[in-house]
């Protein structure tokens, strides 16, 4: 494990990662009182960290005894994987599945607790690199397991975003345009959507060649499975460009493919994997000193779904001046994509992806402060327009951490202002959520992502201060 001193800002971070990680593991994204209380704390914790976490250069290592960071990730590590131990984790699976998937989750706690060894440096220093690695990938291999059975043990999730998924890709395959048609109303009732029946597709054009491509591979599910392998994986790929030890890179890794829940955001078929894949590519090329890159990566994150306009202000923030080349990098791909559907039915396109989210009624099981105020004390939903308010409040917080403290910090590259990037992000999507009508699992999943992204980025500016 790294012996590189972690600042008081990395163990901040790494706690709101593990309390973000208990509060999907007790609500897996829908109301409840633990999940409510945990990010609240992480929405709290996250203000301090971003207004005065370029301050927090210091060493946290104890003077004597285990160093701090040293206990802390393994443990972290540990805790993660203990959250997900003995559950069968995808809700839709058959009974007779369930014995099995208990069984594998439950092996990668176990596989994960050699870990621990790595808190002892004496034991640490007798292991070699190679079977160091391997210790660190083996409780990642049942994890693979249950992302890989997911069509398998659940092939038909009741939830009408797998259906809408299926059918718009199949009826891409066959020409006809999936914003133009109605689906199947698998729930039977009237209350969940605006019009009253399931007759719009969602998501933007791009994620529908997400799922096209899943389709022809058998489900639509296997890119998004694919898209979370490698969004975990272009993680260990930022610490490893900005010369982090394999060792803690994996454990980061790691930490976001077994995220509480994870397989469960698969099994619904959301397409959030998706941007995380996108989100993975912007720290990437960051990482690599890339910029313009990064720009289109996150033109990509900001073309596969709508929430990711939260980027566009925090991008501004980051980079401080913006010209021609970076907004064509920033705005091609959804040029292009939303075009297409453009020249083929506007007011189709403009109903599914707009007019669909602003009229789509409150949810009451969601993870919001609304349903929270509703189940609990029997008082209304917060009006609509209050996730406007998260947004704009959350942006403007994120964008006033990315410009204070800017000497000799110029380069969008500078890891001291890529985490405080990723953070923002964060704290903008959570602060947006707890306000919005409904938020389900998929969102805090991309909360966690942006989260696990600012500590990696906190580490590699740990390093980098040396």
């Amino acid at each position: 494990m790294s012996q590189i001193p972690a600042s008081h800002r990395s163990i901040a971070l790494l706690t709101l990662v593990v309390l973000a990680s208990r509060g999907l593991s007790f609500s897996r994204g829908n109301l409840n009182d633990i999940g409510v209380i945990c990010f609240a704390f992480v929405l709290a914790g996250l203000v301090p960290v971003l207004l005065l976490g370029w301050r927090w250069q210091q060493s946290s290592d104890s003077q004597g005894g285990f160093p701090t960071w040293q206990v802390a990730l393994p443990c972290a590590l540990v805790y993660v994987f203990a959250t997900n131990g003995g559950r069968h984790l995808l809700v839709h699976s058959s009974e007779e599945w369930r014995p099995t998937l208990r069984w594998i989750s439950g092996s990668a706690l176990v596989l994960a607790l050699p870990a621990l060894l790595f808190i002892s440096q004496r034991m640490q220093q007798r292991l070699s690199s190679r079977r160091q690695i391997i210790l660190l990938i083996l409780p990642l291999l049942p994890a693979l397991l249950l992302f890989l059975l997911v069509p398998i043990a659940s092939p038909n999730p009741i939830i009408d975003v797998f259906l809408f998924e299926t059918q718009a890709a199949r009826s891409l395959l066959f020409g006809i345009n999936p914003y133009d048609i109605t689906f199947q109303n698998i729930y039977g009732g009237v209350d969940l959507y605006p019009s009253g029946a399931p007759d719009s597709y969602p998501y933007p054009p791009l994620s529908l060649l997400f799922a096209l491509g899943g389709y022809l591979l058998g489900d639509v599910r296997w890119t998004l499975i694919a898209c979370h392998a490698a969004a975990a994986a272009l993680l260990v790929a930022t610490a490893q460009q900005r010369k982090l030890p394999t060792t803690e890179a994996i454990v980061l890794g790691a930490m976001f493919f077994w995220l509480p829940h994870a397989p469960f955001v698969s099994e619904q078929a959301w397409t959030d994997p998706s941007v995380a894949l996108g989100l993975g590519l912007v720290s990437f090329f960051l990482a690599r000193r890339q910029p313009i890159a990064a720009l289109w990566a996150a033109g990509f994150a900001l073309a596969l779904k709508q929430t990711m306009i939260v980027l566009l202000p925090l991008l501004w923030g980051l980079w401080r001046r913006v010209g021609r080349t970076q907004l064509v990098a920033l705005f091609a791909i959804s040029a292009a994509t939303y075009g297409a559907f453009l020249l083929w039915n506007p007011s189709a396109l403009w109903n599914d992806v707009v007019v669909f989210h602003a009229f789509t009624p409150f949810r009451p099981g969601a993870l919001t402060l609304s349903s929270y105020l509703v189940h609990f004390f029997d008082l209304p939903p917060l009006p609509s327009w209050m996730s406007l308010v998260g947004l704009v409040i959350g942006a403007s917080v994120a964008v006033f951490a990315l410009r204070i403290h800017h000497e000799d910090e110029e380069s969008p590259c500078d890891s001291r202002r890529v985490w405080r990037l990723f953070a923002g992000l964060a704290f903008a999507m959570l602060l947006t959520l707890i306000l919005s009508k409904h938020a389900f699992m998929n969102y805090y999943y991309l909360v966690h992502y942006g989260l696990l992204a600012s500590l990696v980025w906190s580490r590699i500016a740990d390093h980098e201060a040396l």
